[in-house]
């Protein structure tokens, strides 16, 4: 039978659909073509947006992860009037005509940075990429692999080999408490195998001890010490605390036997469990550090008139008077033992930074005067009295205070520019604030705690 002739209707279909699919072969051509030449950079996110550039070109493209960071989203880089630009998030026709852009040139859309620091650039094995000019705007380029073992810190090395940093400076706060940390062999970051965690029970690194069983029967007699059948206790530094054995430990450089000393004999020092020492380090350009006063002894530190007194250490049931009053005086890294009793004076323009007044301890800080800072923590132990004068223009805005259940707590910042310590109050503790003038700095109150902050 003679095959009829397409009806005239069926006749346009057919055409229209050869058209079509002619039509998506070649946006599929490109397609590939834009992903194979599509520059690895950061690029402003703006779905299908055409931003000028050659004369009649268009763009197809998707949104599309970069290997440096961010998005590149589809934009097209220019046409004339009534050409089309296929792009957006998914990948699909505009159906607009494109912006019309002059050869070359950049038209409506903006230049736009494509990275502010190195951080925003994703780096990939082989290469270092680093956020810097490259032409008239910020790009991630690649400078190549970083050299290790050239003893240079270079872009995207952590450290050099042979580098070491202690433990705590490398994790985040808490997560070590001691050991060495090393640079790894590629420079990119630290090992931290060799460090610990005092306080987990558990003897590792550089530990003597962790917790009361990895102690037992360890005596002084082992220490080749005085007092031989004395056992030992694991101290909170995870060392054998070998006070007991002579009323100092075995490292102190020389042990207070209810002595004094002054300036620079001073360093290392420790006062003998029981007895009373005078610590003299004040005067202009003193340093005095890693002073002990031991278990039930009772120590004035006088670190005034300039002078620098860090890391000093307040045993358990000890007595503490501090004074590093005076403008250039500091006492910064003073640890304060639970059941000790510490008094700070940072008066007059006078430093107490860094203070670590532990829970169980008794703290009592004045701070008074313009350029008197003092930061760091402090705890209030149940049944403690602790007073906190930060007046006229006194700065406690860094020191956080907790006040235990238990506790009394008083807090005066009186005068303009001064700040409290940041208060919290637990249940059944007593706050008290005086604050006119100044701030009370927002405490953290239990009902019924604080009293005069608002």
């Amino acid at each position: 039978m003679p095959t009829s002739p397409l009806p005239p209707k069926r006749h346009f279909v057919r055409a229209r659909n050869i058209a079509r699919a002619a039509l998506l072969a070649s946006l599929g051509s490109l397609w590939v073509g834009a992903c194979a030449t599509e520059a690895n950079t950061l690029e402003p996110e703006s779905p299908g947006k055409t931003t000028g550039g050659k004369a009649g070109s268009s763009n197809v493209g998707g949104s599309k992860a970069s290997p440096f960071g961010g998005t590149s989203s589809g934009t097209s880089s220019g046409g004339k009037a009534g050409s089309q630009a296929a792009g957006g998030a998914t990948g699909s026709l505009a159906g607009s005509p494109g912006d019309a852009g002059d050869a070359g040139a950049g038209g409506s859309g903006a230049l736009v940075d494509k990275c502010q620091t190195t951080a925003d650039c994703t780096q990939v094995p082989g290469s270092c990429f680093v956020c810097e000019a490259s032409g008239a705007v910020k790009d991630c380029v690649d400078q190549g692999a970083p050299t290790c073992d050239n003893q240079q810190l270079e872009a995207c090395e952590l450290c050099e080999t042979g580098d070491e940093k202690p433990c705590p400076e490398v994790g985040t706060p808490g997560e070590f408490s001691g050991g060495l940390a090393s640079c790894n062999s590629t420079c990119d970051a630290w090992d931290t195998s060799a460090c610990f965690v005092c306080g987990n029970d558990t003897q590792e690194g550089d530990e003597q001890c962790d917790g009361v069983d990895t102690a037992a029967d360890h005596t002084c007699g082992d220490e080749q010490l005085e007092n031989p059948t004395v056992v030992l206790s694991c101290s909170d530094e995870c060392l054998f605390d070998t006070v007991p054995c002579n009323g100092c430990s075995k490292g102190a450089s020389s042990c207070l036997d209810g002595d004094d000393c002054t300036s620079a004999e001073c360093n290392g020092a420790e006062c003998k469990l029981g007895t009373e020492c005078a610590i003299d380090c004040s005067g202009g350009g003193v340093t005095c550090e890693d002073v002990r006063c031991n278990q039930d002894a009772s120590c004035t530190f006088d670190c005034s008139g300039s002078a620098r007194c860090t890391q000093l250490v307040c045993d358990s049931d000890s007595t503490c008077d501090i004074d590093c009053s005076g403008g250039g005086s500091s006492c910064n890294g003073t640890v304060c033992k639970a059941g000790a009793s510490c008094g700070f004076d940072c008066s007059s323009a006078g430093s107490c930074e860094d203070i670590d007044c532990r829970p169980g301890a008794e703290c009592n800080v004045n701070c008074n005067g313009g350029g008197s800072v003092c930061s760091g923590q402090a705890s209030c132990g149940a049944g403690r009295v602790c007073d906190f004068t930060c007046n006229t223009a006194g700065d406690c805005g860094a020191l956080e205070v907790t006040c235990e259940t238990g506790s009394s707590c008083s807090f005066s910042c009186v005068g303009g520019g001064s700040v409290c310590p940041k208060a919290t109050c637990a249940d059944d503790s007593s706050c008290t604030f005086a604050c006119a003038g100044g701030s009370c700095n927002n405490p953290t109150c239990a009902l019924g705690a604080c009293t005069g902050h608002e």
